[in-house]
């Protein structure tokens, strides 16, 4: 007789043995594995973590509090709200130059945290249809209609609005509001969003001003603006932007998330978004980590490392996009990079290059490029849309243009293997 345990392990065996047929599971990678090869793959794009200074600026921070303790022992609604989150809540808002802060132990908490509480039922969420997972999660909880907009795209976002506007007396008559949510650096495309535009937009649909502004800065955060301050800073839009998230594990090389706001928002998560009110506050060691690298991206060396990485990403995309087997490669469909038009002139240079495939090659490209000692990562279906499977090649500040050169290299003769027999591999 079977167990409900025995009828568990089999389904999720069949679901798994599905993904796994179909190219999509996902196993995690061992130590060893990673061991030894070449990092194309990691969000540690200043190299803060890899080259060991953040270690020695989170030493330095625990040397500056020895009578520190470990742990944090109850939610920050009861007594768990100790001094030192106090303190980096206040830092962090003057840093990016916001009225307040609340902090989380990771970007997918505060996101879900965000979107399942600041909403009411007659409210719209109009959101770009690339966001991030963690978004359209915290929105399946909250209580507005969610409508999604093509990426980037600001006359459909503008038909968008309109449609909701022109069909919700309350919305038209500013009785209730429109959330829009936006990445500056979209995680899996790489492309950043068109911020100027898409505030002309809103602002002239909604002339009425109910409509909040939401931004992700995931990935801009530690490496565009002044000090690393975010995309938002570096346009000075913050008084556009009300909502604004910026999280600690991708270029500050440690973990954690701040949710950038006024103290009103700030009281209305901490009373109303159940997964802070039911989680242990951050111990000091996470936040000791976070302080030091936002130390390190204020200092001298961060600076040198924010201009070396954009000078990799622009030896990168030049070198790819100039080799003599490119042009024939992406017009027979092999290969082609989203941003490739984009990022000779968009002053944002992001280290996050999406090398797209035929459907059904990303994993292939990836065991290739493994096996030459380059750590990437593929990505599938349902992470990007379907079809649209690629290698996220993550390009950092200590990746010598060797090292970019032979990635490159190896790219491109995957490609040419794919390509008609003696057309372009005697060019090799």
């Amino acid at each position: 007789m079977s167990t409900g345990q025995d009828i568990l392990s089999q389904r999720l065996y069949s679901a798994l043995d599905r993904r796994r047929t179909e190219g999509r599971l996902y196993v995690p990678a061992s130590p060893e594995e990673v061991s030894g090869t070449v990092d194309f793959g990691s969000n540690d794009t200043l190299g803060l973590s890899s080259s060991g200074i953040l270690t020695q600026a989170f030493l330095h921070q625990l040397e500056r509090h020895p009578n520190f303790t470990v742990g944090c022992t109850t939610t920050r609604v009861f007594e768990g709200n100790r001094q030192y989150i106090v303190d980096i809540e206040r830092d962090l808002a003057q840093f990016h130059g916001a009225d307040d802060a609340l902090f989380f132990p990771s970007g997918y908490d505060a996101n879900m945290a965000l979107w399942s509480s600041i909403t009411n039922d007659k409210d719209f969420v109009v959101f770009d249809e690339l966001v991030h997972s963690s978004i359209r999660e915290g929105m399946k909880l909250g209580r507005a209609k969610s409508v999604p907009f093509r990426h980037n795209d600001c006359f459909s976002l503008q038909r968008v609005l309109e449609d909701v506007r022109d069909n919700n007396a309350e919305i038209a008559e500013g009785q209730n509001l429109v959330f829009i949510p936006l990445e500056s650096i979209y995680s899996m495309d790489g492309d950043t969003a068109p911020l100027p535009e898409i505030i002309r937009v809103v602002y002239e649909t909604l002339p009425r001003g109910n409509y909040v502004l939401s931004i992700d800065e995931a990935h801009s955060n530690g490496i565009i603006g002044p000090h690393g301050s975010g995309m938002i800073c570096q346009y000075g839009l913050e008084r556009e932007f009300p909502l604004r998230l910026h999280t600690c594990g991708k270029a500050l090389g440690s973990a954690g998330a701040v949710i950038l706001c006024n103290e009103t928002i700030k009281q209305g998560l901490i009373n109303y978004a159940r997964n802070f009110i039911f989680t242990t506050g951050p111990t000091f060691v996470s936040v000791a980590a976070v302080r030091a690298g936002y130390e390190m991206v204020l200092s001298e060396e961060g600076q040198e490392r924010r201009s070396r990485l954009e000078q990799n990403v622009w030896y990168f995309y030049w070198t790819l996009t100039r080799h003599p087997q490119w042009e024939d490669i992406k017009r027979r469909g092999i290969l082609y990079v989203p941003t490739e038009k984009t990022w000779y002139t968009n002053p944002i240079k992001s280290p996050i290059i999406p090398i797209v495939t035929q459907p059904g090659h990303a994993n292939n490209l990836c065991e290739r490029l493994r096996q030459a000692k380059y750590w990437v990562n593929a990505v599938e279906f349902p992470s990007v849309p379907p079809e649209k499977g690629r290698v996220r090649l993550m390009v950092h500040a200590d990746n010598t243009r060797e090292q970019m050169d032979g990635v490159i290299q190896v790219i491109m003769r995957w490609a040419v293997e794919r390509a008609e027999p003696g057309e372009v591999m005697a060019k090799m």
